[in-house]
């Protein structure tokens, strides 16, 4: 057996994957109906889409397994990420990548495997749709196309997806995609006693860059700050425009990766954008933070929003 390699942008890739929310998710209805149809339409007992995490493999829609997630180093899956088109294996036990594979000699008796890698809508492979026989085939060209038609389908559920979970003028999760994302994240946090900050940001003065420079302008800026904001982002950090000037991030303290060096770093990259840019105005915001504090906070849905008083009252400036 031949273990799978890796993608050389797979830091980018994972963090495609883990914005986009899909993991540990399942019985998506829309994405049933395309394993259904696949496995109708090819006659074959396994039709899965999956996605490819760092160690595992999660198959966010089955139809004819109960397996619903496998080690990595055995994914077939794995593999087919590698390629730019289609993977088609037609005897597993005459190919020496697979045919030591415990899910070739075991359940679920792999000797047949067709898979379709899927890209998420910033074009980062997220997984496959893929075809399982538990008999030798061969697959014809016709059969690559339709195979290649419902890939093209499932990136379109993933696009659909994206677009209820994502803030259309700066391309951050929207409130709905932060507090997706950020709850799943918060839990993992507390559970784990890791040190973590909120910081809620809100970008200052939209109202007369309006009337001065028009609209167009002041989205600018928005765009600018949530650019500088997602450029300071670390693995594992949530960032979202939770409201129509106002921003949240949750972010993980790691070695020097905390709220100040954070802070820090997003007003460098804003003094870099003032200076390269050549603004007539300033990017001013205010922001408020909070440290987790073991069992004050629920949810983090009650923490942003002492998060957001702290800032109030306060009125912290960055220049």
């Amino acid at each position: 057996m031949k273990f799978p390699g890796v993608p050389v942008n797979e830091k980018e890739r994972l963090k495609s994957l883990y914005m986009m929310d899909l993991l540990d998710k399942n019985d998506d209805e829309r994405l049933l109906r395309l394993t259904r149809l696949a496995k109708a339409t090819f006659n074959v007992p396994i039709a899965l889409i999956t996605l490819l995490d760092r160690d595992r493999q999660w198959m966010i829609s089955c139809d004819g397994s109960n397996m619903r997630q496998s080690s990595r180093n055995v994914s077939f899956c794995a593999h087919a990420i590698l390629l730019q088109g289609i993977m088609i294996v037609k005897d597993t036990l005459k190919d020496e990548r697979f045919e030591n594979n415990p899910l070739v000699l075991d359940e679920p008796f792999v000797r047949f495997y067709a898979g379709c890698p899927v890209r998420l809508p910033d074009g980062s492979i997220a997984g496959t749709i893929c075809l399982i026989d538990n008999k030798p085939r061969d697959f014809t060209s016709e059969e690559i196309n339709l195979l290649l038609d419902l890939g093209a389908i499932v990136e379109d559920e993933f696009v659909i997806i994206n677009m209820a979970m994502t803030d259309k003028l700066t391309d951050l999760p929207n409130r709905r995609g932060f507090f997706q994302i950020g709850d799943k994240r918060f839990a993992q946090l507390t559970r784990d006693h890791t040190p973590f900050s909120l910081l809620y940001f809100v970008v200052e003065d939209l109202q007369s860059l309006n009337d001065i420079w028009g609209h167009a302008e002041g989205d600018n800026a928005l765009r600018a700050f949530a650019k500088c904001l997602n450029s300071c982002m670390k693995s594992g950090d949530v960032c979202g425009r939770v409201e129509s000037s106002g921003f949240a991030v949750l972010l993980a303290h790691n070695g020097e990766h905390d709220a100040d060096a954070f802070l820090f770093n997003l007003q460098s990259k804003i003094d870099d954008w003032y200076r390269t840019v050549g603004k007539k105005y300033p990017l001013n915001y205010a922001y408020g933070m909070l440290e987790n504090n073991t069992g004050k906070y629920a949810d983090l849905v009650e923490m942003l929003k002492d998060a957001d008083t702290v800032m109030y009252s306060e009125k912290r400036k960055g220049r």
